[in-house]
C-alpha cells in the first residue's frame, strides 16, 4: 500500500526523533504536568538505550519490550486510534474498535522498532508549554547535525494524568495525517480492506526484523 508506506516514512522520521534525546530544559519541570510527562517520556526510552548497548538479538529485542513498556505509560493509544479514524470510528463494532486500537498501536510500535539507534544522540530542547484546563501543548526542537525539527506533544488530561494524543511535526499533525490515509483507503475499499492492509504491513515488518537478527546472529 504505497500511501502508507510513505506514511510509515514520517511516522519513523517522528517517533523515534521523539522517543530519545537528552532534554534541556529552560527552566525547572516537575512531574505531573504536560512538559513533565513529556521529559518523563524521553528520560526514560533514553536511560533504556543507555543501560542496553549490546547489539545481540535477545538484548534488542529485550530492549524494545522494555521501551514499549515505557511509551504505553505515556501515549493513549484508544485515543490516538479514534481521532486516525475519525467519522468511521462510530460504524465500526466496539470489537472492531478494540481490533483497531490494537492495529493501530502495533502500526507506531514497528514504526520506530528498527530505528532507534539512528537517533540516540538527538538533543530535545524544551520552547514552551501551553495548558487549558484538560488539554495542553509541549513544543520542543529536535536538534541533530544540520537539522533542527519542531516537534508538538498535544496531551489530554486523563485519570492516569497527562497522556500524549497526537504529535504535530513540522506543521504535521501525525493523527491528521493517519486520518487521510485511512479514509482514502477505506473509500476505495472498506474499513475491512484498511485491517487486510495493516495486518500484511505488520507481517512485513515483522518479517524484516527478524531478517535483520538472523543476519545479526550470523555476523
Amino acid at each position: 500500500m504505497t500511501s502508507l508506506k510513505k506514511l510509515r516514512q514520517l511516522v519513523v522520521r517522528v517517533f523515534s526523533l521523539t522517543l530519545v534525546g537528552s532534554l534541556a530544559l529552560a527552566g525547572p519541570c516537575l512531574a505531573g504536568n504536560p512538559m513533565g510527562e513529556v521529559k518523563n517520556l524521553i528520560e526514560e526510552v533514553q536511560r533504556i538505550l543507555q543501560q542496553s548497548p549490546s547489539q545481540s538479538p535477545e538484548q534488542k529485542h529485550r530492549r524494545l519490550q522494555l521501551i514499549e513498556k515505557a511509551v504505553a505509560q505515556h501515549l493513549d493509544y484508544p485515543e490516538m486510534a479514534r481521532r486516525s479514524l475519525g467519522p468511521n470510528w462510530n460504524t465500526i463494532s466496539r470489537a472492531q474498535q478494540q481490533e483497531f486500537v490494537h492495529l493501530f498501536s502495533e502500526l507506531l510500535k514497528s514504526a520506530y522498532a528498527g530505528r532507534l539507534d539512528e537517533f540516540v544522540h538527538a538533543k530535545v530542547v524544551y520552547q514552551g508549554e501551553e495548558d487549558a484546563a484538560d488539554t495542553a501543548e509541549v513544543r520542543v526542537q529536535i536538534v541533530r547535525q544540520n537539522d533542527r525539527i519542531p516537534v508538538t506533544f498535544r496531551l489530554l488530561k486523563e485519570d492516569q494524568g497527562w497522556m500524549i494524543y497526537d504529535l504535530v511535526i513540522e506543521g504535521v499533525s501525525l493523527v491528521a495525517n493517519y486520518r487521510s490515509q485511512f479514509a482514502r483507503v477505506i473509500e476505495g475499499s472498506s474499513y475491512q480492506g484498511l485491517v487486510r492492509c495493516l495486518q500484511a504491513k505488520l507481517k512485513a515488518d515483522s518479517a524484516a526484523l527478524n531478517a535483520e537478527a538472523g543476519n545479526d546472529e550470523e555476523d
